[in-house]
């Protein structure tokens, strides 16, 4: 990220596609004081947005393709340095279990469409209300972000002071639930995360760190039967279902992982879900199956860039020499420079017979790393056959 002092300050940063809406609400939120607004058409942009600016208040659509308002929630709410940054998510779907689901992920507020300008400034002011911090507040806080750092043990001892003075605190519990999963205390890890389900029985996160409990803790069968209860009660949830799905293919019941796969498809998937998915059933060998579903990506994250470039190789190594081609050009579209991968497209080309489409990626790969040993090694082996 830039230093604090070259970071641009943006007041509201308004996430959708519907460019009319998020000028309407731009100049609502203009008229009533505020001046540095920006506006981007998708959750990848926001996400550029808040690592290179100072971004005090989120307010994001739900339904967007790459990368939807929940997802972009998440991602704040899990990044050290964002994970404080108010969320509010505007969108025309009113179920509640849309709503819980926004709740368990801490969304700071949710905004039923259409409103009005004054709903807008209501829902905003009633959100900095409630985050007037107690003192308990500002331990739960510190706790939070000492998750967020890998500094568990630290993280316990703040949730363990909450909880001295505020015995159901759900989310010192959560907490503490999550501390102990990561330093692999099942047992306690267990014992707060019954704790904190007897106070949230629909909470979906909180039945699905449990099953990864069960599941470490090598109860399987109590590892699945948590996971889908909290499927069937956060069907919206389409991590959750997805991962529902890698468990039935796991325990090698294709049928009904299809299904599952099946409907998260029929359901509007994103960008992250679909690469999920592809990445589950690489994992299995399916490997046309896994292309069908990234090729469905429009606009996937570079960090995902590996997914293609595996499948590349697997098509390739499967003799599908064209399909792994394809895959391995899409993983440089999101990082083009990347050394590994343009090796390997020049390795495949190579076995295609394209000698000049393999002679640019080694070429390539040099000029953006002029000490390459490897494509040095297979630069000089064209040049010499070329002679």
């Amino acid at each position: 990220m830039n230093s604090q002092s070259q970071m641009q300050e943006i007041d509201f940063l308004l996430v959708g596609q519907d460019k009319e809406i998020l000028e309407q609400d731009a100049r609502i939120l203009r008229e009533s004081g505020h001046e540095n607004i920006r506006m981007v058409s998708a959750g990848i942009e926001a996400r550029h947005v808040l690592k290179n600016s100072r971004v005090r208040f989120v307010i994001t659509d739900l339904q967007m393709p790459c990368m939807n308002g929940i997802e972009l929630l998440r991602l704040i709410r899990r990044t050290p340095g964002l994970s404080d940054i108010p969320v509010l998510i505007i969108s025309d779907n009113r179920q509640k279990e849309m709503i819980l689901y926004a709740i368990d992920e801490m969304v700071d507020g949710y905004l039923a469409t259409p409103y009005s300008g004054e709903d807008l400034l209501q829902s905003i002011n009633n959100i900095h209300k409630r985050r007037k911090l107690t003192a308990l507040q500002q331990e739960l806080r510190l706790a939070r972000h000492l998750i967020l750092v890998k500094n568990y043990e630290k993280a316990i001892d703040r949730a363990k002071g909450v909880l001295a003075l505020d015995r159901n605190n759900s989310e010192a519990l959560f907490i503490l639930s999550e501390g102990y999963f990561w330093l692999q205390e099942l047992d306690k890890a267990r014992q707060f995360l019954t704790l904190y389900l007897k106070g949230n029985p629909a909470s979906g996160k909180g039945m699905h760190l449990l099953s990864k409990v069960c599941r470490l803790d090598g109860a399987y069968g109590d590892a699945f039967g948590l996971l889908l209860k909290a499927h069937r009660e956060n069907p919206l949830n389409l991590d959750l279902a997805i991962d529902l799905g890698k468990f039935y293919l796991e325990m090698e019941m294709e049928d009904k992982a299809r299904e599952i796969f099946a409907e998260v498809m029929s359901s509007g998937p994103t960008d992250l879900n679909l690469i999920k998915i592809g990445k589950a059933l690489l994992k299995k060998g399916r490997l046309e199956e896994a292309a069908g579903c990234l090729d469905k990506t429009r606009q996937p994250l570079p960090e995902t860039a590996f997914i293609f470039a595996q499948l590349g190789q697997k098509l390739c190594d499967a003799g599908n020499l064209e399909a792994g081609v394809r895959q391995l050009r899409k993983s440089l579209e999101l990082v083009p420079d990347h050394p590994e991968y343009l090796v390997k497209l020049a390795e495949m080309s190579l076995k295609q017979g394209d000698i000049a489409r393999a002679r640019e990626a080694l070429e390539q790969c040099l000029q953006c790393h002029p000490g390459h040993e490897q494509a040095g090694k297979l630069l000089e082996i064209l040049a010499r056959g070329a002679a």
